[in-house]
């Protein structure tokens, strides 16, 4: 019984203890000031503005790396001067290098067709379509070959 009568006076010193503590009806900022709303008497919501999309940034051609720059220029001399056979194996030994560069595939493309083969030239130029992700100009320069090549 005096267990029983214990726990019973524990219990109400406990709910006592609640009932006493005043609750804040506002809990006060840390500055001190009064929130907008509470100063204007009314609740002001935020300014909401709509969704736009980012901005797309232009999409810039990764740069080759050293060796694939040098090998570039090298078929491009050859190229220039109508060694067209040296000058597709600088563009093949760059690919080897970089295989997903989209302009090597595109410049391979362009002595494939200088060399009439031309549906070689159009394979190599879809190829390069397939990696050149955004760039416009390049793609535009595909599909003005793959025209070209699949016309003759």
């Amino acid at each position: 019984m005096f267990r029983q009568l214990a726990a019973i006076s524990v219990l109400l010193l406990l709910l006592g203890g609640c009932a006493t503590t005043p609750v804040p009806e506002r809990l006060p900022s840390r500055s001190g000031a009064e929130p907008p709303e509470a100063s204007s008497g009314r609740y002001q919501a935020p300014e909401i503005t709509p969704y736009r999309e980012p901005a797309v940034p232009a999409y810039a051609r990764p740069a080759p790396g050293r060796a694939v720059q040098a090998l570039m220029a090298r078929a491009e001399r050859q190229g220039e001067s109508g060694e067209l056979v040296a000058a597709a194996s600088s563009l093949e030994r760059a690919l080897r290098i970089e295989p997903k560069n989209a302009e090597l595939w595109n410049r391979l493309a362009h002595v494939r067709y200088r060399q009439k083969q031309y549906s070689l030239a159009a394979s190599l130029a879809a190829k390069s379509n397939s990696l050149a992700g955004n760039d416009g100009a390049l793609r535009a320069d595909n599909d003005d070959l793959i025209r070209r090549a699949r016309s003759l």
